[in-house]
Parts: C-alpha cells; sequence; structure tokens
C-alpha cells in the first residue's frame, strides 16, 4: 500500500484577514495623503505666487505715485520758511568770511542777492529747495551797534511772497476817518478807538500796535506792562524837601529800570518780557520827553519831543500818544476824563507815562486803573508799560491782530 505524507496547513487565523484589509486600508490612505499634500502644496504655491505678484504690483503703483507727485507739483521738499531760514544762514556765514562787505555805519543796509551765496557755495539754487515755483531771493543787512540784522526777502510769484509786519497791519487796517481802526495822523498811522486789531505776540508777551512811523518802524507799547509797581523816581526833592522824586526823564530811575528790562538783569522771572530773539528786532529810539501842562490840548508829541533822551531800546508812551488813541470828541487835554472813552490804551491797571507836569519838578503823568489821566509825585508806585519800536524789515508770519490771533513775526 502505498502510503502518502500528509502535510497539514496551518490553518488561516482570522486576524489576517483583518491585516490584510487594515494594509489594503492603509495604502488607501497612502494614496489619499499624498494626494492631498500634492494639492495642499500646489494651493500654497499658487497663494505665495499671487501674494508676489500683489506685492510687486503695490510697489509698482506705490513708485508711480510718487513719479507723478514729482511732476505735477506734489509735496515741496521744503516751506518757504524753511527755505528763507536756510538764506539766513547762508547770508551769516558769507559776512562771516567777508567781513569787509558789512555795512559800517548804524542803520546802513548792505542788500545780498541768492545768486551770490549760490555762486560762492553758501547754499543751493532755490530750486533745489522749491520744484514748483519759479523764485528768487534777496537778503538785506542792516548795522545795529555791534549787532547786524540779516533779514531774507523770497519772492515766488503769486505762491509766495516775504511780507514785512508793517504792511501787512496797513493791508488788513484800510486808512479810516471814522469809528475804531487806523488814522492818518501827523505822517504816521496811529490806532484809534476801543476795539481795533493790533496785537502782536512776541515770544514772551503781547503788545499793542501804537503807531507805525512814517519809516516803517512800528510802536509797540506792553499790554501788561511788567506786572510789578514801580516808582518813576525817588529821589530827594529839594522842593518838596522829601523823597518826592525829581521828574527829570533823563537821569531818573524808570530809565533805568527800563534798561534793566531790556537786557534781562531784573529780578523776577516775571519781568523778563523780551526774548534774545525779541531784542534782535528792537530798533534804537528817542524817547520825547519834554514838559507840558495839564490843559495842554496838543496832541501831536509837538510839546513833549522839544526835549528827547536819544538811543533808547524802551521807553514810556506819551502824553499824546494816550490822548489821540481815544475817540471822544470830548477829549480835549489831560485834564478831560472822558479821554477814557473809546480807548483801546485802558487797562484796569495804573500806569506811568513818559511826560511830566511843567508846574513843579516832581510830578509826572500817569494813568489810573480807570483810564483817567492824573498827575502824582514820581515817587509813588504804578505799572511800568515799555515802549518798544521794531526795525522796519520785521517780517510777518502769521495772525490777524485779534487778541485771540495776534500777528506773529519771524
Amino acid at each position: 500500500m502505498d502510503s502518502f505524507n500528509l502535510v497539514k496547513k496551518p490553518k488561516k487565523d482570522e486576524n489576517d484577514f483583518d491585516d490584510e484589509e487594515t494594509e489594503d486600508i492603509q495604502l488607501e490612505d497612502d494614496l489619499d495623503d499624498s494626494s492631498d499634500s500634492y494639492v495642499s502644496k500646489y494651493e500654497n504655491k499658487r497663494k505665495l505666487i499671487r501674494l508676489a505678484g500683489l506685492l510687486i504690483g503695490f510697489i509698482l503703483f506705490l513708485f508711480l505715485i510718487l513719479w507723478l507727485a514729482s511732476i505735477f507739483g506734489g509735496k515741496k521738499a521744503y516751506t518757504y520758511e524753511d527755505v528763507e531760514s536756510i538764506m539766513k544762514d547762508a547770508s551769516v556765514r558769507y559776512f562771516a568770511s567777508h567781513p569787509e562787505y558789512l555795512p559800517k555805519t548804524e542803520n546802513e543796509i548792505v542788500e545780498l542777492n541768492v545768486i551770490n551765496l549760490v555762486n560762492e557755495g553758501y547754499m543751493k539754487d532755490l530750486s533745489e529747495y522749491i520744484k514748483t515755483d519759479t523764485c528768487s531771493g534777496t537778503i538785506q543787512v542792516e548795522k545795529f551797534g555791534n549787532d547786524y540784522l540779516h533779514t531774507p526777502y523770497l519772492n515766488c510769484g503769486d505762491s509766495y511772497t516775504s511780507v514785512e509786519l508793517y504792511h501787512k497791519v496797513v493791508e488788513d487796517n484800510p486808512i479810516t476817518t471814522g469809528g475804531d481802526g487806523l488814522y492818518s495822523f501827523d505822517n504816521n498811522y496811529v490806532f484809534r478807538g476801543e476795539n481795533v486789531n493790533n496785537y502782536v505776540q512776541l515770544d514772551n508777551s503781547l503788545w499793542r500796535i501804537v503807531k507805525i512811523n512814517n519809516d516803517g518802524n512800528i510802536v509797540l507799547i506792553s499790554e501788561n506792562g511788567t506786572i510789578y509797581s514801580k516808582p518813576w523816581d525817588d529821589r530827594f526833592n529839594e522842593e518838596k524837601n522829601y523823597e518826592a522824586g525829581v521828574n527829570n526823564y533823563s537821569v531818573s530811575r524808570i530809565k533805568d529800570y527800563l534798561q534793566q528790562v531790556y537786557t534781562g538783569n531784573v529780578e523776577f522771572d516775571d519781568e523778563k518780557i523780551l526774548s534774545d530773539k525779541d531784542r534782535s528786532k528792537i530798533v534804537s529810539h528817542d524817547v520825547c520827553v519834554g514838559k507840558r501842562t495839564v490843559d495842554g490840548s496838543s496832541k501831536n508829541n509837538a510839546e513833549e519831543c522839544k526835549q528827547k533822551v536819544q538811543g533808547q531800546k524802551l521807553g514810556l508812551l506819551t502824553l499824546s500818544d494816550y490822548l489821540s488813541a481815544s475817540l471822544d470828541p470830548n477829549c480835549k487835554s489831560a485834564s478831560t476824563k472822558s479821554c477814557t472813552n473809546y480807548n483801546y490804551l485802558v487797562t484796569g491797571t495804573e500806569w506811568w507815562l513818559a511826560t511830566a507836569n511843567i508846574a513843579n519838578d516832581s510830578e509826572v503823568f500817569k494813568v489810573d486803573q480807570w483810564g483817567i489821566v492824573t498827575v502824582d509825585n514820581a515817587a509813588t508806585y504804578a505799572t511800568v508799560r515799555p515802549v518798544i519800536y521794531l526795525n522796519t524789515n520785521t517780517r510777518f508770519k502769521e495772525g490777524k491782530g485779534t487778541k485771540t490771533e495776534p500777528y506773529t513775526v519771524r
């Protein structure tokens, strides 16, 4: 009998079928994952390309805008005020190298053209600073004592032209013959009335324009004064036999005090009403200190200017100037109380005038808190309201002359 070797095949485990199915599923998952990964990478790439395109487009658009702006008059690289400062600085450096060309006498003016500064390398051509306008410029240099004032004038046609303050004031306040405003009086322009737009803000203090002289210099009086009351003079008076003061302005205490205020050599910071910039614009003037009677009717400084103290930086207002500021027709003399009416110089404080009473050697005119002119011993106390003269070249910056929007200067 033949014999057979029977080999028993191992029985498949049920789990084997599960493994095969798992392998098939895993394979399908791997295929799905690979497909998703491919799609994801493709989508990311498309997004990056799209983002790069948008970025490049934005950059090109920005360059286009800047290019068009440069062609059609976009934003200026410098303001007109910037260019004026450049002109002034260039002039200062030029004359530091060429002092022989500086003005030699007081109030002499030397004019320098920007072309000279450009040719000698002190500044660029004006077209480099202001590309959309055709501009020209000069600098006027004036001697004051040991100092020199450099005033730039920039002319860009209708776009911009440098303007002096006095021209702006006259332009804003047409000459009138009635009511509050600017009057032509004795070859000067004088502000009269109660509500006048004659405020000027300097660096440290507020001022009022009293008048514009025929030489273009602007006469200002401090609106608030120096805060602290001072005697006009407190020396011993022989006639009175006590320290009633002597009403001789040229040797008075108040003249000395005004010099201290000008230099800033005062005791309190509140008295420092002038900055270095302010002082550079102040010109010397003659203070009219002639004496007059209480009943004198003159309003044109005819009496006061018979005697002068020359070369003063700060002074005081004359009696004539105070009287002429009133529009009241009954204001005839210092003894007329109606001079307080329609008068912008009334401030609610008591303050000194430069004018003394000719009747004796101790009395001086002052304005009381109601605006009434009185006479009193020079040794009594009152507020000091300095008067200054701004140079005719003082440049207008902005403002309307009102208290809320005073004129400001460069």
